[in-house]
């Protein structure tokens, strides 16, 4: 299940994936709707519908404001501690940034940091490095053409690593979690946030065969994703890779309020995606586990 992905001419059809699933219009559309947050909310009650039974203005106003929550609430749950005096994380990665808001959001958060984003999408990188040069950020924001497997940086360069929703992207788990690991300096953090299947019961071998015919839809070359792995998988890699002080949670009730504005957004998008499209409609019955993950190198 999923694309393998090996190799430079595999690195290329992978970027012209994320060009042609992400690019274009398809990044003027979710910008109009959701702003520049390319990643889930963290809703803390359901979207309110109107009396149609749909979504209105008001819900993508909660959406945006859901989106830069989540990040809050991942900062908080880490100890992510704040940058009064100096203290928060000097040196940052954000891996996969999507348009890079993320990645500005740190650089005004944290004064005292600079803050590096990559992503194997140019069109991502491009749209990025303008939207900060927009709101004056580029002395201390900047983003790269690189490839989270091969992370062109040196050992323990980064005290905070940050990889939000950007793993299930990537086949290769082992070697993106050797990469991580590699550039997070000692006493640095990684956070992690992924969609995962669920965990089998003991009785189980597999997921069901209903499960595996949605999932596939989703795995598809229109959407860029790879596959999704068990919470366990990323908790066996962090320990391998020599990380300690490993803690995770699931934020599935706190993400799925946000589903009905994601089915209204590709329902209406009038974009021939299947996969994304496939997404959106298996998301209430499949998302059992939206894992948050934190790594510490001491």
């Amino acid at each position: 299940m999923g694309r393998e992905v090996h190799g430079q001419e595999e690195q290329q059809q992978q970027s012209s994936a994320f060009e042609q699933t992400y690019g274009g219009d398809l990044f003027a559309l979710w910008s109009e709707s959701f702003g520049d947050h390319c990643h889930h909310g963290y809703y803390e009650n359901h979207l309110q519908l109107d009396g149609n039974g749909t979504l209105n203005e008001d819900s993508f106003t909660l959406a945006r404001e859901a989106a830069v929550r989540l990040i809050d609430k991942l900062l908080l749950w880490a100890k992510i501690p704040a940058d009064g005096g100096g203290h928060g994380p000097q040196k940052i990665l954000d891996v996969g940034m999507g348009l890079g808001a993320a990645s500005r959001y740190f650089g005004k958060r944290f004064p005292h940091a600079t803050v590096q984003g990559i992503s194997l999408a140019k069109v991502e990188v491009e749209i990025a490095t303008k939207l900060t040069a927009s709101q004056n950020l580029s002395d201390k924001v900047s983003f790269l053409y690189a490839d989270a497997r091969t992370l062109p940086f040196p050992n323990n360069e980064y005290d905070l690593v940050w990889c939000l929703e950007c793993a299930d992207h990537i086949l290769e788990r082992e070697q993106l979690m050797k990469e991580l690991a590699r550039v997070t300096a000692p006493g640095g953090k990684i956070v992690l946030t992924t969609m995962c299947n669920r965990e089998l019961l003991p009785h189980e071998k597999s997921l069901s065969e209903s499960e595996k015919e949605v999932l596939e839809n989703i795995f598809s070359d229109d959407l860029a994703v790879a596959s999704w792995s068990q919470p366990s998988l990323y908790l066996r890699l962090a320990e391998e890779n020599g990380l300690e002080a490993i803690q995770s949670d699931n934020w599935t009730k706190y993400v799925t309020p946000g589903v009905p504005i994601w089915i209204h957004f590709y329902k209406n998008s009038d974009l021939s995606i299947v996969g994304v499209k496939a997404f959106s409609m298996a998301l209430p019955a499949l998302m059992k586990d939206l894992s948050s993950i934190l790594y510490s190198r001491q």
